[in-house]
């Protein structure tokens, strides 16, 4: 059988996330071809690169964007040039992959989504947890109808500690903006055809209360009322010190489903300090296998000329909503209504 003529990928931005998808769609995807890089920062886009053999890196997106065998691009560079840079390369005709969040107002975001729709591009949004298996059969579980009508829902992130990194450096919101995103995400995927309504956030700083006055917020819990009369609660951490702590949970009238677990596999040890496991250190490795199904998604999309499943830019708006919601509900010490 002969094979498909390989997609060929462009990546933007070479920081530790953009490094790992660019390995994953040059080491990892039998389909896909990653051929040109790009990133501002000297010599960051050649020394990724050198390292995956990859042919042309670039400073400047435009003439990345400007090759003529690219068929789509990843953008993988800090939140606040998601946007600009999306509708560039929707305007270029490239298919899209952009990492989450797709952009940090609403305005952004219906202007992302309109530039792709207008161009006719594929525009798919990394909401990778979609694409883990514990998580992916939770939802084939409430498909089915194996818990009933959903009730209650949890989703929590919790980073692995110790908290390392200059709080300072850190935008504000952060928590909303880039952390907790994934579970709005989750949450709303997980209660199909249900629509939030009101919006509850508390936030922080428990983990650097030194700079509680400066506006940095390292924790944060969050409810959400559904018009379906459901309850869903998201929380989030920057130090967890026993690892990468993922999990969701949805209570239903007929049974409940658990995803998730720190833990790095099944196997526990006993021994004279008692019982123990290893546990995840790091999203890259908890998520390899749901990073690189999102990825051959989207490869698949680009084929196809659309996406067919995967969270979209609609999706990725849907779960910004929510993120400005807890913003202005920390603001105003008060329930938001959607």
């Amino acid at each position: 059988m002969p094979k498909n003529k390989a997609v060929n990928v462009g990546l933007i931005g070479a920081g530790r996330i953009g490094s790992f998808h660019g390995e994953t769609v040059a080491r990892r995807l039998v389909d896909a071809e990653l051929v040109a890089i790009a990133d501002p920062a000297p010599g960051a886009a050649a020394g990724l690169a050198g390292k995956l053999a990859v042919e042309s890196s670039y400073t400047d997106v435009a003439d990345l964007l400007a090759r003529p065998n690219l068929d789509a691009v990843i953008i993988a560079t800090p939140a606040r040039f998601h946007t600009n840079i999306l509708v560039q390369a929707a305007e270029a005709g490239k298919a899209i992959f952009c990492e989450k969040p797709m952009a940090l107002t609403l305005e952004d975001a219906d202007r992302a989504i309109a530039a792709a729709r207008s161009a006719g591009v594929p525009l798919q949004v990394g909401f990778n947890r979609r694409w883990d298996q514990a998580f992916s059969e939770g939802r084939a579980a409430i498909d089915g109808g194996r818990i009933g009508t959903p009730q209650l829902l949890r989703s929590l992130t919790r980073d692995p500690g110790p908290f390392g990194a200059d709080p300072a450096k850190i935008p504000q919101w952060t928590i909303f903006y880039e952390t907790l995103i994934h579970d709005f995400d989750t949450l709303l995927w997980l209660n199909p055809n249900a629509k939030p309504v009101e919006v509850t956030a508390v936030a922080d700083a428990l983990v650097r209360p030194d700079f509680a006055d400066k506006g940095f917020h390292d924790t944060a819990v969050v409810t959400i009322r559904f018009d379906n009369g459901s309850i869903a609660v998201a929380e989030a951490n920057f130090c967890a010190m026993y690892g990468y702590d993922i999990r969701g949970e949805v209570f239903g009238s007929g049974g409940m489903v658990t995803m998730g677990d720190v833990r790095r596999s099944s196997m526990t040890l006993f021994d004279k300090d008692g019982v123990s496991s290893e546990t995840w250190r790091r999203d890259t490795d908890h998520f390899v296998h749901a990073y690189t199904a999102q990825l051959a998604s989207f490869v698949t999309a680009v084929r196809r000329g659309e996406i067919t499943e995967g969270p979209t830019g609609i999706d990725a708006r849907n779960a910004l909503s929510i993120a400005l919601a807890c913003i202005e509900s920390v603001s105003r010490k008060a329930a938001i209504a959607l």
